[in-house]
């Protein structure tokens, strides 16, 4: 909830508060804010449980929807963002590169052709997971084995439907039909990872040129630089890599790694969050240096709050809550890095002190329209 909410305000920011120079760049940004809305809209509906067996990967929903197509599209948004990602870079290096001062516009009919690009993407990769990476009745013999010790495992009648799933080793001999998938998939996300490396190759070059443009012009489009590769590192580091690592262990031969039920999901669900955060980090920016001098005292509030509102995230992921009701009784302990009755409290205590922001923030305004 804190990181939708997060996400509604940082487009709200970036949509009327972001100074006129970004007017084109803030359409792919909206872009990317709305795929990562689509993420943790089916993550909470599908409600993934992702595993990793040795020679076997498994999902499989647990929330209202729990087609294995589903899935498949599940996954695919996340590759999608990563090619929403690489446009923004191939965007700043066309910015920066221009040498004349006309703007580069990204008009309807380009942004057409960007979500086109877009959906495009997301069937075909969507399309490849149904039909070669979903359950296979000659999976059946190694899944007894595999996941014995689980005890919410759908049934065997389900796992036709309910399985995205393929083992890298079959009867002794290599998936080829999965193996080729996979790597096609990390094939696709390569073509963006070149996109990205070169075009912040030509952003360096532009952004290193003393005589190109003013200091000025280089200073604030190399913030803005900084801050897209914010935006780019959070999502690699919780997301995409990890993805890529676990898609590739069943095909390591013998590698008897057997990874609790929670510990992959946990990565794809704070991917939503991370996406908040470092846009939060954006909007902080563009509130600090580029919105307008009329809500120049009120944007002071307005950055205790986004704080407070990056705070309570921090705080729950160290934390990892459980709250529980039991009978008459409340109970909430962690099960994170830090699980001390103090670190609770102070959690809790950041819910209320962002209560009082917003009372503040009523306050202000009332003295300010009085």
């Amino acid at each position: 909830g804190i990181a939708t909410f997060l996400n509604l305000l940082a487009l709200h920011l970036i949509r009327t508060k972001s100074r006129k120079e970004i007017s084109q760049y803030r359409k792919l940004l909206v872009i990317f804010l709305i795929s990562g809305f689509m993420f943790a809209l089916l993550h909470f509906i599908l409600q993934p449980v992702v595993l990793i067996r040795e020679k076997a990967f498994i999902t499989y929903g647990v929330g209202w929807s729990t087609d294995i197509r589903f899935i498949s599209g599940y996954y695919g948004v996340a590759s999608m963002s990563f090619l929403i990602l690489a446009m923004h870079f191939v965007y700043r290096a066309l910015v920066l590169s221009n040498k004349t001062n006309s703007p580069i516009l990204i008009t309807n009919k380009v942004l057409a052709g960007i979500i086109l690009i877009l959906i495009v993407e997301l069937a075909f990769w969507t399309a490849l997971c149904v039909t070669f990476l979903c359950y296979k009745p000659e999976y059946e013999s190694a899944l007894g084995s595999l996941t014995s010790d689980l005890d919410n495992f759908p049934p065997e009648e389900e796992h036709g439907f309910r399985l995205f799933m393929f083992l890298g080793f079959v009867d002794g001999h290599l998936n080829y039909s999965a193996f080729i998938t996979i790597i096609t998939l990390i094939c696709l996300c390569g073509v963006s990872l070149v996109l990205i490396i070169s075009s912040s190759v030509i952003i360096i070059r532009v952004l290193q040129n003393t005589n190109h443009r003013s200091s000025s012009w280089r200073k604030y489009n190399y913030q803005l630089f900084v801050a897209l590769y914010l935006q780019f590192l959070g999502p690699l580091l919780v997301l995409y890599l990890p993805c890529i690592t676990y898609l590739m262990l069943p095909f390591l031969p013998n590698n008897g790694i057997r990874s609790p039920p929670w510990l992959l999901s946990l990565c794809y669900s704070i991917y939503p969050i991370v996406i908040a955060m470092f846009l939060n980090v954006l909007a902080l920016y563009l509130i600090r240096t580029k919105s307008r001098k009329e809500i120049n005292q009120y944007r002071k509030l307005l950055a205790i709050f986004l704080v407070s509102g990056s705070m309570f995230a921090i705080m729950h992921f160290i934390l990892q809550p459980v709250c529980i009701f039991r009978l008459n009784t409340f109970i909430t302990y962690g099960v994170g890095w830090m699980a001390g009755v103090e670190f609770i409290s102070a959690y809790y205590g950041v819910v209320s002190m962002s209560f009082l922001i917003l009372a503040m923030h009523f306050i202000y305004r009332a003295l300010v329209l009085s």
